[in-house]
């Protein structure tokens, strides 16, 4: 026993004596002169830095400053300088090992950073309007030399402007990228890669890229060389160094690809590099997230999101342990993906451990605490569960408004949170009120034309329509479309979608017509850009439909409904809320044809799926209920229909308060049902 408790004191010894100080230096951002040389970064003092769970401490006049870690292994909880902010955020993310290299900590003024990102961006804009003017004058040379048809030619640019203006916020996300690099940090190589997609010069980018070699045989090679490690274990240790500096060297490369195809806006050959770096080295949890978030952001591939970010979790679990903000960000992003898919519960379990991780690292009163609020707020919203979605709509609220004051797009946010929630809630008072108060903060801070306020104008357009208010319904989205075709173009699926609104308050208005063009419009836009077989062209068919139930057309009706059905069949399976409004949909066909029989399966169709997805107590229960209700009435089965409508009502009323109209609507259905029995009983009577 005595030899044991020796080695547990030798061994701790060891571990007492490991480096556990930190020696490092503050400094504003390297950058590049027009000529492509370095302007190195500045030295700054008063940063304040603080280790989680270590000491704090304040750099020096010269920027330098002295950690204490109370381990080898250190996380920066926070670092902060009156004024300035740090140019790469993820560094409060980041794992630190004590080492004799010095930690760097780059900051800027937000108002240098936002210079910056402004070049940027106006530089990659010039980019994409070089490249949509060269493959203008293609297609118009083809056309001039009767290479194309007419039709073909009109198709060419469509899809030509569909593919330019789908890279809105890719656009930003390289800006904001390029702005908050450091030049110092990277060698000269790297500088010079970067320099040039920056400034637009991508073909001496990809010649220096390739100056090093063919990068899908150099993968290729490291993925011998790691076969070769398992076969030759006395050369272990020296192989595995060998192959990490190859590993970080071809990803760094990979990386570099990527972002001269994103610049490009060539997203699917910047996924492929994105994919073979996160192939190259699955351990790596940051490039699983990259890959998984282009997956999910630009590609919309929900199932292959979610096998690269619950990849990213459990290695960021078993690296860094549950209280590190990968873990978070993982959690996060899983959660996204289930959402999206219609898998509610499970989205709101992982936005559940993403908001207790952060609260016990962060605190109740930080910003990425009030996120989470918004989000498990959302998916209450997705479950009907309106009283839940405000409570916490109101916590997030709460938080922001204490750290940002009240003129701040994450406040403005809020209020269009709670704006829905309002709405979902038939209280359309305040729904109006609260995204007018959205868009007065969008427009001081953002100015007339930008893309949240055109977001504005929709909530409120949507307001009014369920006011059935359809002018000014019409105005706000006629807004909405202005600001977004000024930004996106014509060829957008946000623009579709803004089409999509006017067809249906159009419809709404009896003006058939002039639905069935916006409709058709939105169509058109969807099918360009997503192909035939896309969620986005469901929903469009459904409209469809719903102007052609709404003319009496019952026979085309059916037919978009069909289309839409099967669609979102094929994408999300039987057993979703989309596929259930179909049923719905389909079933009040049936029931205006007057086959009773088929309307009653169709209905019931939905009444298992919805269940089976939000629960016995969800407004959209309440609708088929009446449906039913209505249906019975009509073969007059007035206790069948008594029943339903009662079901509704209890429903609805658990829900909303008394003044919601489809309240109003069942209780006067109620009384003119209570009304048809009287009539039909004293005829009885009297034969």
């Amino acid at each position: 026993m005595k030899k044991v408790f020796t080695l547990v004191f030798l061994l701790a010894a060891t571990f007492a004596f490991a480096q556990t100080t930190q020696t490092g230096y503050a400094k504003t951002k390297g950058r590049m002169d027009s000529k492509g040389n370095l302007i190195p970064g500045t030295r700054i003092g008063g940063v304040s830095i603080q280790l989680t769970g270590g000491h704090s401490t304040v750099a020096d006049a010269n920027g330098d400053f002295t950690l204490t870690a109370p381990d080898q292994k250190f996380y920066l909880s926070d670092v902060q300088k009156q004024g300035y902010v740090l140019t790469d955020p993820d560094m409060l993310k980041k794992q630190y090992v004590c080492s004799s290299n010095p930690l760097v900590i780059s900051m800027e003024t937000k108002e240098k950073l936002a210079d910056d990102q402004l070049a940027a961006e106006r530089k990659l804009r010039r980019q994409l309007q070089k490249q949509l003017q060269q493959k203008e004058d293609e297609i118009d040379a083809l056309k001039e030399e009767n290479k194309i048809t007419e039709e073909e030619y009109r198709q060419a640019l469509q899809k030509l402007y569909a593919y330019q203006e789908s890279n809105e916020k890719l656009v930003s996300d390289m800006a904001k990228r390029y702005s908050e690099l450091d030049y110092d940090l990277l060698d000269e190589f790297y500088r010079q890669v970067s320099f040039c997609i920056e400034n637009g010069d991508l073909v001496k980018a990809d010649s220096l890229l390739r100056s090093r070699g063919d990068v899908s045989q150099q993968i290729k090679d490291a993925q011998k060389k790691a076969q070769a490690l398992n076969e030759e274990k006395e050369k272990l240790q020296q192989a595995e160094a060998v192959l990490a500096a190859d590993i970080d060297e071809l990803g760094r490369r990979c990386y570099s690809f990527y972002e001269k195809f994103a610049s490009q806006f060539e997203n699917d050959s910047a996924f492929h590099y994105l994919m073979m770096r996160a192939a190259l080295d699955t351990t790596k949890v940051e490039w699983q997230l990259d890959a998984g978030s282009f997956m999910l952001n630009y590609l919309a591939g929900y199932k292959h999101a979610l096998v690269y970010y619950q990849r990213a979790l459990r290695h960021a679990l078993s690296q860094y342990g549950e209280s590190h903000p990968y873990v978070m960000m993982c959690y996060n992003n899983i959660a996204i993906v289930y959402s999206h898919v219609g898998e509610y519960e499970r989205a709101l379990n992982y936005h559940q451990k993403s908001l207790n991780l952060r609260k016990s690292v962060y605190g109740e009163n930080h910003p990425d605490v009030a996120t989470c609020y918004g989000n498990i707020g959302n998916i209450y919203g997705e479950l009907g569960d309106y009283a839940q979605e405000l409570e916490y709509y109101q916590k997030a609220m709460g938080i922001r408004k204490a750290v940002y004051g009240e003129n701040h797009p994450d406040v403005a946010l809020n209020y269009s949170d709670l704006g829905i929630v309002y709405e979902d809630l038939g209280d359309y008072a305040q729904a109006l009120d609260c995204h007018q108060k959205a868009l007065a903060i969008r427009k001081s801070i953002l100015g007339e034309n930008h893309l949240d306020v055109s977001t504005s104008y929709l909530n409120m357009g949507t307001v009014y329509a369920n006011l059935e208010d359809f002018v000014p319904a019409s105005e706000c989205f006629q807004k909405a479309l202005s600001i977004q075709k000024t930004i996106y173009g014509e060829n957008h699926p946000d623009i579709a979608e803004i089409y999509n609104n006017l067809g249906l308050v159009c419809c709404s208005l009896g003006e058939y017509t002039q639905a069935l063009e916006y409709t058709q419009k939105s169509l058109d836009i969807m099918k360009a850009f997503f192909g035939e077989s896309h969620p986005n062209v469901a929903q469009i068919y459904g409209s469809i439909g719903v102007v052609y139930y709404n003319q009496g057309d019952y026979l085309h009706a059916l037919e978009y409904y069909q289309k839409a059905l099967s669609l979102q069949k094929s994408f999300f399976g039987e057993n979703h809320p989309e596929v259930a409004i179909n049923y719905i949909n389909i079933g009040e066909v049936y029931s205006c044809q007057k086959d009773s029989k088929l309307a009653m399966e169709y209905y019931q169709k939905a009444l298992d799926i919805l269940k089976s997805v939000y629960g016995k107590d969800h407004p959209y229960i309440a609708l088929i209920y009446n449906n039913m209700g209505e249906l019975y009435g009509v073969q007059g089965d007035y206790a069948q229909a008594k029943k339903y409508y009662k079901k509704a009502l209890d429903i609805l009323k658990s829900v909303f308060d008394e003044t919601f109209p489809m309240i109003k609507e069942i209780e006067n259905s109620l009384e003119m049902l209570q009304e048809k029995k009287k009539t039909r009983d004293t005829e009885t009577h009297r034969q």
